[in-house]
């Protein structure tokens, strides 16, 4: 399942746009210069209405029925465009209850579709923004064993892909730029890598010039069938986990330019840590 993310909200670049053109219209203050608006991307906790119209949105979905030959009543699809929206905010522990009750509720009137459902609540609990993300542990390409939480004090990008994959690939100029922009800064590039053996994996990512280290997971008939895919209920390929010092999941799914944003972002918040300890600020 090729498919690509909802982006970083447009009201929120909006509102980011007029503070920018305000802050220009609006003399220098008596004193000195104030800060320029802030041009960083932004992960909001989400109202009351919004869980709201989602839950809306869901139980319609549910409710009309099940055919997966279109697309506005696949389950599948409809789970993994649920999933994408809880990701794209901050989920109060309140709100997270309420998203867990209407999947529980639909999972009993809808017993054929427990599995996917008990999936998405999983999800819901331990990939979303502000968790810890999900401990993976493995051997690399080479045989050498590692773990993600052997990275933490590193702002992680965690990526599912595959050179099978052909929006994976649009993406390895990006992840080159990346592995150059900070070799030398406190910053990781991993992968699940799900191409047909570890062999094939290496050879594509020598070929494609990507030497950070990957934990192999074979895809079975295209779907997310290994045991860290179902650690991470991963519903397609590529998935993008950007993951903070302490191993916190920031953003999801990120591609191109927001995602060089973000990660510049993590590791200009780390910094700024830094000189506040070292200063006592």
């Amino acid at each position: 399942m090729h498919v690509r993310s909802p982006r970083i909200g447009v009201f929120s670049l909006c509102l980011l746009l007029l503070s920018a053109v305000s802050a220009r219209a609006q003399p220098p203050s008596p004193v000195g210069f104030v800060e320029p608006p802030s041009r960083e991307l932004e992960i909001l906790p989400f109202t009351d209405a919004q869980i709201d119209k989602l839950l809306t949105t869901f139980n319609e979905v549910i409710a009309a029925g099940v055919d997966v030959s279109d697309p506005a009543t696949d389950p599948e699809l409809n789970l993994w465009k649920f999933l994408r929206w809880l990701q794209n905010g901050i989920l109060s522990p309140k709100q997270q209850g309420r998203v867990l009750t209407e999947l529980s509720r639909a999972s009993e009137a809808h017993p054929e579709l427990a599995d996917m459902l008990e999936k998405e609540a999983r999800a819901v609990r331990s990939v979303t923004i502000g968790k810890v993300a999900p401990e993976i542990e493995g051997p690399d390409l080479d045989g050498q064993n590692f773990r993600l939480s052997d990275y933490r004090g590193k702002v992680v990008m965690l990526t599912f892909t595959g050179d099978w994959c052909g929006i994976c690939r649009s993406e390895y100029p990006y992840q080159r730029l990346l592995q150059e922009l900070y070799k030398d800064w406190p910053f990781v590039l991993l992968s699940v890598n799900s191409d047909t053996s570890p062999e094939v994996a290496r050879k594509a990512k020598t070929s494609r010039g990507l030497f950070y280290r990957s934990w192999w997971e074979k895809r079975s008939d295209s779907k997310a069938s290994g045991p860290i895919a179902r650690t991470y209920d991963l519903y397609g390929w590529p998935t993008v986990y950007l993951l903070d010092d302490e191993g916190v999941i920031r953003f999801v799914d990120l591609r191109q330019e927001d995602l060089l944003k973000a990660v510049r972002q993590l590791l200009t918040e780390m910094d700024r840590r830094s000189v506040s300890l070292q200063t006592g600020g």
